[in-house]
């Protein structure tokens, strides 16, 4: 089931897919990031998702009439290192079940919360932005009962331009130093909340 979005806190994007979808896995291609943040902001949003997950995994009980396994996978965790990170995705192309397709992009808003209309922007490792994110809720007998992040749109704060080098690791802060004009963020939200609510999480790839 698919929820009103919310917003992250802001961090530190870890290997962004953002304005190119990756095609590693999927040929259609996945927008994505891990947004790196502390522990206390990490414990703050996965209090709002987990009341999420906890009051749609009681409904979805309901209707099945028995308790269902809940997966393993959260959108917030700690990586290898102890990094605490959020996950969000999003498919490039989604077919529904009726046999329609829909492509998807991800909407860019700088620091002051205007449109980016720049289709060569290349947001890198480092950039310090937050996630609009739609939490939704899944069911999968193998994996259990779940809850995926579906990316919405990113607001950046500071930008660290992907070029392919090692340049792209660097990081600068400047406080609220990514300008950029165009439509505010609520305008162009709200213009495309109806055409992208077709696509919901249905598994437990995270």
């Amino acid at each position: 089931m698919a929820n009103k979005s919310i917003v992250t806190p802001s961090g530190q994007a870890h290997y962004p897919s953002i304005t190119v979808p990756n095609t590693m896995f999927n040929a259609d291609g996945v927008y994505k990031c891990d947004l790196i943040v502390s522990e206390d902001k990490a414990e703050e949003f996965t209090s709002i998702v987990q009341q999420i997950l906890d009051k749609e995994y009681d409904l979805e009980c309901q209707r099945k009439g028995k308790k269902l396994r809940k997966a393993a996978n959260f959108p917030v965790f700690q990586d290898s290192e102890g990094t605490w990170m959020i996950r969000a995705k999003q498919p490039a192309k989604v077919t529904s079940k009726d046999g329609k397709s829909y492509d998807f992009s991800i909407k860019v808003f700088d620091a002051q919360g205007k449109l980016v209309t720049s289709e060569d922007l290349k947001i890198g490792n480092g950039s310090v932005l937050k996630m609009a994110v739609e939490p939704r809720t899944w069911f999968n007998p193998s994996l259990g009962f779940g809850i995926t992040l579906g990316l919405r749109a990113v607001q950046i704060i500071e930008l660290v331009e992907y070029t392919g080098g090692s340049s792209d690791f660097g990081f600068g802060t400047e406080e609220g130093s990514f300008v950029a004009g165009g439509e505010s963020f609520d305008d162009t939200f709200s213009k495309n909340a109806d055409s992208d609510s077709e696509e919901e999480g249905q598994d437990g790839d995270f």
